[in-house]
């Protein structure tokens, strides 16, 4: 398989946000060795479960997702993906992610909202058209792969248009913490919920895109470069 990049929001590492995200998945996005926060309120009680919740958020590391992983479309190249992140995000304001809190979407425990405010959707909606160029076709085994996942027609659109089903109408910005969990399970997320406030005590901003890489699909996506809004 060839190599993937991703455009991400993910929180700068000394923020309160970036410090919840990495102590939870117990990873720096910088890195993909384990990371420990001696410093956390306290310890999910169960670490076996702890580590089977992380599994899967943890190989992309604490972000939420705007462009998708994508392989690069013929004649594109990093360079010029890098370069076309960092003038997009020059003229960019912050958004304050208020009422973000953890909650259990789509059978999976996140950070999520209530309410989705209109301009983080339209932001959203604009990295995706932006950066579409870069992306190339999804290849056979992809497509088969996301057609598992019991699509509507709407998503299914998105899937062929765009290269991801849960964009456009169908975006919803959330920041994973779990893998699917199962209905009857509540223990993670009560901590989730738990602790959250405890280390994220101000509502958190929208104010950067982050470029996520991966040489190959066993191997976690790392960022290799972040750009501030306005900057």
């Amino acid at each position: 398989m060839n190599q993937r990049y991703a455009i991400y929001f993910s929180p700068a590492d000394d923020s309160a946000l970036g410090i919840f995200g990495a102590s939870v998945l117990r990873r720096h996005a910088l890195e993909s060795t384990p990371y420990i926060n001696p410093d956390l309120p306290y310890n999910f009680d169960n670490t076996p479960y702890w580590l089977s919740c992380i599994k899967k958020p943890a190989h992309y590391g604490f972000h939420a997702t705007l462009k998708a992983p994508f392989e690069l479309a013929p004649g594109q190249t990093a360079a010029s993906l890098l370069n076309d992140v960092s003038q997009f995000c020059a003229t960019r304001k912050s958004m304050t992610l208020e009422g973000l809190e953890p909650r259990r979407t789509r059978r999976f425990d996140a950070l999520a909202f209530a309410q989705q405010p209109d301009a983080v959707h339209r932001f959203a909606n604009a990295v995706v058209e932006h950066f579409e160029p870069y992306r190339a076709p999804l290849g056979e085994a992809d497509l088969a792969r996301r057609h598992k996942d019991n699509l509507t027609p709407e998503h299914i659109e998105n899937l062929e248009r765009y290269g991801y089903p849960y964009v456009m109408n169908q975006f919803n910005f959330h920041m994973t913490l779990s893998g699917t969990q199962p209905d009857d399970e509540s223990g993670w997320l009560q901590w989730l919920r738990t602790i959250y406030p405890m280390m994220v005590e101000e509502a958190p901003v929208l104010d950067r895109l982050s470029v996520f890489h991966q040489p190959d699909r066993n191997t976690p996506f790392t960022r290799i470069a972040e750009y501030p809004f306005g900057s």
